[in-house]
């Protein structure tokens, strides 16, 4: 029977996976294997019809005996196996069963010219300025490109639905050792390039997630922990800080953005020793970079002066009061002071929409107010993934038996009031995030646009999918290279200068308060806007993948 099993994964199922010649296309395709009658193994692919993507897996029936049989793709020479084959020249730690941790299709060069090094470039302009006179692009969740398949001992707490179905799946069936996992992951990640590319893209506000897992270590996380321990993104920053010497990044750290968080609300089960130990590590590491604020206020020095002062590293702390030494809360900020605006999500963009539009055309107002109490203006504008959306995607993926029209309609017309959603349910947080991006950047360009009626962007904005050139990428592919079946193709990978529009506008702001002459401030907005013009904002209607041209208004 073992025999036979094999040949049937080797001859019956490797010929589909063959035929495939993309990593994405390979990965996305399973396998129901009967064992009662292994020669009819029957290829699988999406319930949505999305070009054999990795966005529906099947959940075997143990009365009927079946078993979840995958491809993999082999990167030693970029081809496609059956799940155990014979004839897989990878071993296990080589080979890639998951869309998502396929290659992405970044340019294998992601430092673009200026947008390492805006804030030197332009510090002769904005150097008289204080950080809380700024706008600052930023990520959500920054770390999650590196996400791992083990649940963080922060857990899913935001997410009981995806509780629910995975904890009804798990162990019901043999399938791909880690798929439920990666199911998560995918509900979970925001970002595709590291936090040294973001960096070099532009971003000077990182959303810094982490907590103490069981093991003893700090990790960042997003219902998953990262691969790498949290001191390892941190000294990644310091790294990149060094290298850059005329940059300052503000970081807010905590574990789900919470800055006014305390104690075990804070961080559950963690002891205010372990707080303080792991925070005199993060300090002895920026020693010659952090603020010290006997000495510097992120409301009166000036970016000239943190430069000079190597003050560079401004982090604001969450569970402010026990996550700090007394002779260490000088090298941070209270988390407290971040006054974190949520506004609303894609799944209710009319509203989401508007809300934009009222924080930006007052943000001037909040930001005075803010800065007089020392306090940063952050706007989130980052997506989410509703509780309708993950249990229509998780049903499809593990339930063979769910309807798939059904489940559409749920994810479509129950989770979303986007007119031109029809016929797809997005299958990850990343569908989700570049879905809302198209939508963000009408608020950004009105924003932008409208700076001569006292319209301004606050002190940060952070967000998802960043891409690069400091853009965000608002098409239809994902930057694994899982493309959608009967999108616009020439819109797959549209992007938005998102970086570029908020420096723009800190040099727009910085000429109207007197800073630089009048030939230096036409020389600055006339680079900014013909690095925007490479990502003018583009419109079009896409009637299955959530894409208007003319709503909402």
């Amino acid at each position: 029977l073992f025999a036979a099993l094999v040949l049937a994964v080797s001859n019956g199922a490797v010929w589909d996976c063959d035929k495939q010649t993309s990593c994405a296309s390979c990965t996305g395709l399973s396998h129901l294997l009967d064992e009662s009658n292994p020669q009819e193994d029957v290829l699988r692919g999406d319930r949505d019809n999305e070009n054999q993507q990795a966005e529906v897996g099947l959940l075997g029936d143990d009365e009927l005996g079946t078993q979840l049989i995958g491809c993999n793709w082999c990167p030693l020479d970029n081809s496609c196996h059956a799940y155990g084959s014979l004839l897989n020249k990878c071993g296990s730690d080589d080979y890639l069963k998951f869309p998502d941790v396929c290659p992405t299709d970044y340019p294998s060069e992601t430092t673009p010219e200026f947008l390492g090094d805006w804030m030197g470039s332009l510090n002769d302009v904005i150097g008289n300025l204080t950080i809380l006179d700024l706008s600052l692009p930023g990520t959500h969740d920054s770390l999650t490109y590196d996400l791992s398949t083990t649940i963080s001992d922060g857990g899913i707490d935001d997410y009981p639905e995806l509780s629910k179905i995975l904890n009804l799946f798990s162990g019901a069936v043999d399938i791909i050792p880690g798929q439920i996992e990666d199911f998560i992951r995918q509900q979970a990640r925001t970002q595709g390039l590291t936090i040294s590319q973001q960096l070099d893209n532009g971003v000077r506000f990182v959303d810094f997630r982490q907590m103490k897992e069981g093991k003893g270590d700090w990790f960042s996380l997003h219902c998953l922990e990262s691969n790498q321990l949290s001191l390892t993104y941190l000294k990644e920053i310091h790294d990149w800080l060094v290298a850059h010497p005329k940059e300052v990044v503000v970081a807010w750290m905590t574990k789900h953005g919470n800055g006014g968080a305390k104690g075990d609300d804070a961080y559950p089960g963690v002891s205010a020793s372990d707080k303080q130990a792991y925070w005199a590590q993060v300090v002895d590491l920026f020693e010659d970079l952090i603020i010290d604020t006997d000495v510097s206020s992120p409301n009166s020095t000036s970016i000239s002066d943190l430069i000079a002062r190597s003050h560079r590293f401004i982090p604001y702390l969450g569970d402010y009061e026990e996550f700090a030494s007394d002779d260490l809360k000088k090298h941070a900020m209270d988390g407290s002071l971040i006054d974190n605006q949520l506004g609303s999500s894609v799944e209710t963009e009319t509203i989401s929409y508007q809300s934009e539009k009222d924080a930006f055309s007052g943000a001037a107002t909040t930001k005075k107010n803010d800065k007089a109490s020392n306090r940063l203006f952050l706007r989130s504008m980052a997506t989410s993934s509703p509780d309708c959306q993950i249990e229509a995607t998780a049903y499809m993926k593990f339930d063979p038996f769910a309807n798939a029209d059904d489940q559409i309609k749920a994810c479509t017309v129950g989770c979303f009031d986007i007119p031109s959603l029809v016929g797809w349910c997005p299958s990850s947080l990343m569908d989700v995030a570049q879905m809302g991006a198209y939508y963000k950047q009408l608020t950004l360009e009105m924003a932008y646009s409208n700076f001569d009626q006292g319209w301004e962007f606050p002190n940060a904005i952070y967000l998802d999918s960043l891409d690069v050139d400091g853009t965000i990428r608002v098409g239809t592919t994902l930057p694994w290279g899982v493309e959608k079946e009967d999108d616009v193709e020439e819109h797959r990978t549209t992007r938005y200068p998102y970086a570029d529009t908020l420096i723009g506008f800190n040099v727009k702001l910085a000429c109207k308060m007197g800073q630089g002459d009048e030939t230096r401030c036409k020389e600055l907005e006339d680079m900014i806007d013909g690095r925007r013009d490479k990502y003018k904002m583009e419109l079009w209607d896409d009637g299955k993948y959530g894409r208007s041209s003319n709503w909402p208004q």
